[in-house]
Formats: C-alpha cells, sequence, structure tokens
C-alpha cells in the first residue's frame, strides 16, 4: 500500500504469540529498504510475544507450536530487516503479553540483534525452552479478549455512546447485586483516597492516557482485567475529563459490555447529595524508627509486589513485611485479623492504591505508603530494608 510519493507499507505474517500476528513494515520507495516496523506483540524492545495465552482456546495452539512459529517469525522474518529500521511494538514495561519488556519504547533492528535476549540462541530448541518458561500468570480477561476477538469485537465508538449516564439513586440501586457488581473508580490515587464510594475498586486512569507512563502511574486496563472477572457488572466512578478515556480503556480488553453505567457528573454529585463516603491519609514515612512504631502498634506491613521484586538481593523489601502479590491478594484477605491496620507498599504507588481499595472493600483497615517503595522507603528508611547497600534509589 502506498503511503506518499517516498513511502509504503506492506503487512508480512509474524505468528508466535498468537496466530495471526502480523508486523506492518513501512519502506523506503526509492531503495526498498525498511525504515519503520510495527511489531505488534511479535518483538519488544527486550522481550518477544509469550506464546502461551491462546492454547486453551485455539486447538492444538500449545505454547510449543507457537514458540516455534515465534522463532521462524524473529530469526527469518524481523532478523532480515535493515539494522537501522526503527521498532515500535504494541507494549511496553509492565505488559503481562511478554517477560523483560525494556522500559524504552522504541529501538532499532540492529539494537535489538545485539541485546535483546530472544536473539541470542543458536538452536530453536534452547530458544523454545527460554520463551515458554518463566512466564507470569496470564490475566484472566485474556481468554475472553480472544473469543471477542475471534468473534468480531464490537466498534468502540458505537459502546462509548451506548453507556449509560446514571443519576445517584439508579446507580445505588445497580450496586445492591454485591455478588455480582463492581464499583470502578478510575480517578487518581489521591483523590480516591480523599473521598470514594464505599466497597470501590480503585484502578487509576493515569496522566498521560496510558501512552507513556508516569512514575506513578501502572497499566490500568490490564488490571481491571486481572481483578474484575469477565461478565460481572462494572459501575464506573470517573473524572469527568477521563470519562470517555475510562470506557475506551475498558473497551480495548473487551470489557465495554459489562460496563453497566457511570456515575453522573462524578464523585462531587455523590458528596453532594450526602452520600456516605469513605476516606484514608497515605502514611509518609520519617525514617527506619518510623517503620519500627507502625510494626509495634498492631499495623502489618504488606508489600503487593511480585515475589520475584519481594525476594531481590539488591532492592530488598521492608523487615518484616508479608509478600502477596497484587494479582493474589484477595486470596488471603478474608483469612485477615480485621482488628490490625494494614500497610500495603510497592514500587511506585500504583499497585498499593489498588491494594488498599481492595482492603477496604472486604472491610479490612488499610493505608499505604506515599511514593512507594523507591520513593517513599528507599530515601528515608533504608536500614528498615533488606535493601543492598549500593541499591540505587530511582529517581
Amino acid at each position: 500500500f502506498i503511503l506518499s510519493s517516498k513511502y509504503s507499507i506492506t503487512t508480512m505474517a509474524t505468528p508466535g504469540h498468537t496466530p495471526g500476528c502480523v508486523t506492518f513494515v513501512v519502506k523506503d520507495r526509492a531503495t526498498g529498504e525498511a525504515v519503520k516496523a510495527f511489531t505488534g506483540d511479535t518483538l519488544f524492545v527486550g522481550g518477544c510475544g509469550r506464546p502461551d495465552l491462546v492454547g486453551s482456546i485455539i486447538e492444538g495452539m500449545t505454547p510449543e507450536v507457537l514458540a516455534t512459529s515465534m522463532y521462524d517469525s524473529l530469526y527469518n522474518k524481523v532478523a532480515k530487516l535493515s539494522p537501522k529500521c526503527q521498532v515500535l511494538p504494541a507494549h511496553g514495561p509492565g505488559s503481562p503479553c511478554g517477560k523483560g519488556i525494556s522500559a524504552d519504547l522504541s529501538s532499532t533492528i540492529g539494537t535489538e540483534l545485539a541485546t535483546n535476549p530472544a536473539f541470542q540462541f543458536k538452536t530453536l530448541e534452547e530458544f523454545i525452552e527460554w520463551d515458554t518458561t518463566g512466564l507470569d500468570t496470564a490475566p484472566q480477561y485474556f481468554g475472553n479478549a480472544v473469543l471477542t476477538n475471534m468473534e468480531g469485537a464490537s466498534d468502540t465508538a458505537t459502546e462509548v455512546n451506548q453507556i449509560e449516564m446514571l443519576a445517584i439513586e439508579d446507580f445505588k440501586a445497580k450496586m445492591a447485586d454485591k455478588e455480582n457488581v463492581y464499583v470502578l473508580d478510575t480517578r487518581s490515587a489521591a483523590e480516591f483516597a480523599k473521598g470514594h464510594i464505599k466497597g470501590a475498586i480503585n484502578i487509576a486512569m493515569g496522566s498521560s492516557g496510558g501512552v507513556k507512563l508516569a512514575y506513578e502511574d501502572g497499566n490500568a486496563s490490564i488490571w481491571i482485567g486481572e481483578l474484575i472477572p469477565p461478565k460481572k457488572c462494572i459501575l464506573l466512578v470517573a473524572d469527568p475529563a477521563q470519562e470517555q478515556e475510562s470506557i475506551e480503556r475498558l473497551a480495548r480488553i473487551g470489557y465495554a459490555s459489562q460496563i453497566c453505567g457511570m456515575l453522573k457528573f462524578g464523585m462531587k454529585a455523590w458528596k453532594d447529595y450526602g452520600e456516605e463516603v469513605d476516606s484514608f491519609e497515605k502514611v509518609v514515612l520519617k525514617n527506619a524508627a518510623h517503620v519500627e512504631e507502625l510494626q509495634s502498634t498492631d499495623h502489618v506491613i504488606v508489600d503487593v509486589r511480585t515475589a520475584g521484586e519481594y525476594e531481590c538481593i539488591v532492592r530488598g523489601h521492608l523487615k518484616g513485611a508479608v509478600n502477596y502479590p497484587l494479582n493474589h491478594l484477595e486470596e488471603h484477605l478474608s483469612e485477615l485479623d480485621k482488628s490490625k491496620t494494614y500497610v500495603l507498599y510497592c514500587l511506585g504507588g500504583f499497585r498499593s492504591a489498588i491494594g488498599v481499595s481492595l482492603f477496604r472493600k472486604y472491610g479490612l483497615k488499610a493505608i499505604d505508603i506515599k511514593g512507594g517503595y523507591d520513593h517513599g522507603v528507599l530515601p528515608v528508611a533504608r536500614e528498615a530494608t533488606t535493601a543492598h547497600p549500593d541499591a540505587a534509589v530511582a529517581v
């Protein structure tokens, strides 16, 4: 397809993550050289697409079969592009679609050939072993997303326009079905802490539209799909400036049909109407002694990072903290002592904010550490952690 007098674009089949993955290659028409490759879920900066997400949906598509396809796509197709060709993948850091994804949002073919672990194998067998091991648990929405794509997803614009704006009484009536309804508050963690609907889950959209994450942001869509099961009703509470974006981000993971409505005029209307509001203050750590004080006064410190982050011998964790990774947090909540106050932290504050909302949804007293481990713990209370003395503090 001709883009302009100078450039054309072609489609290159690059199965591996799924059987239908493609890479769009922009070429210079004068030289025929590839200048940009939109590699989708095939090649990431620092990694490649995982091969284990569609096996339960498509018969015969085992991780080993798809890893074989991925090897062919990478080594016999993508690697043949010009070393100067810019790599523009579909996902960045934090995506569960691959492992080891770099914080860099773009790269070049030459750089990836030299540094990406996926390109460092001499045999297919070695690649398959690497590509099929060490994978995190796939978010629960993946199977539903694959089926939706196979059936044909609805038009996003249409889905956005179909969402009903609910008056407070109508919103409350839908909330009554506690077994099947999730109140999802997509405002910032700071605004959520100041006041929110009791029982709401806080998964913030972030300040940059999900294009490039700020330090305190996270991947909202993925965590929504991880923590809210497919087919459950979702009642949205959003910042008025992010109402459409909130719907669109759910639509991208196939969840638009689950949105049963959005609170009209947001939390301001809820507060003005005199409805019950829950709130809490985040902990600002002062020093290591402050940590010890908390632990000696019926406070339990909870690390909601992954087990790998918690066990890292370089960055470490707060001494005495228990590790309940966020994606498995609800497995523990019904067993916890309601007389305690739980103090949560993660790396930057995004996951701990979600965790606090889950704790409070279950009737537990919970707060989190402002700034997370990197900004709120290590700079002021390193002595209270297992971090190596030379571990760098994020800036």
